[in-house]
């Protein structure tokens, strides 16, 4: 081999060394740890245990309480159901209802459910909305199951339909 082949060949390796090389430079780097805090989420539920409530006959007054499982309902007849829970509504922004829903309470023809009423500390009378409030807050819910006056014949007699199927729903709007 010549000088001259000798020389090329020794400069292309020089070149190929120094061009496969030049990725190997290391790139100045740093990190630094946020202290960005911690965040807790909010509530909705219920506190436990603390559901409780009556049937009435006519209003929800002292004196006019039933009990469902002997009480014989007549056309005419108003029953009332007045609940009182405590609940938590926790949380920035939060806007939720508090609501009273039949489920799979039963019924038979002439027995028809009346619209739910719920009051209660930071709930909006117009809305029915519950703002955020911290702790624990009670509220009272009340509706309505009459036996239509107008039915008559032998129509429902002897019907039986269980009102134990209400329930009491805490929804974030």
């Amino acid at each position: 081999m010549n000088k001259k082949t000798k020389g090329a060949i020794a400069a292309g390796a020089a070149a190929l060394l120094l061009a496969g090389g030049a990725g190997t430079f290391a790139a100045w780097s740093d990190s630094e740890n946020l202290t960005g805090g911690t965040i807790t989420a909010g509530k909705l539920q219920f506190v436990d245990g603390s559901t409780s409530g009556t049937w009435y006959k006519g209003t929800a007054a002292a004196g006019n309480e039933i009990d469902l499982s002997t009480f014989k309902i007549v056309p005419g007849d108003m029953l009332v159901y007045k609940a009182t829970t405590q609940f938590i509504a926790e949380g920035t922004n939060l806007n939720a209802k508090l609501t009273l829903v039949p489920g799979t309470a039963g019924t038979f023809e002439g027995l028809t459910w009346g619209t739910p009423t719920v009051t209660a500390s930071g709930v909006n009378s117009t809305t029915g909305v519950i703002s955020s409030q911290a702790g624990a807050r009670s509220a009272t819910v009340e509706t309505t199951v009459t036996f239509d006056a107008d039915t008559d014949g032998i129509t429902s007699q002897g019907a039986t339909a269980a009102l134990n199927g209400v329930q009491l729903k805490l929804q974030q709007q």
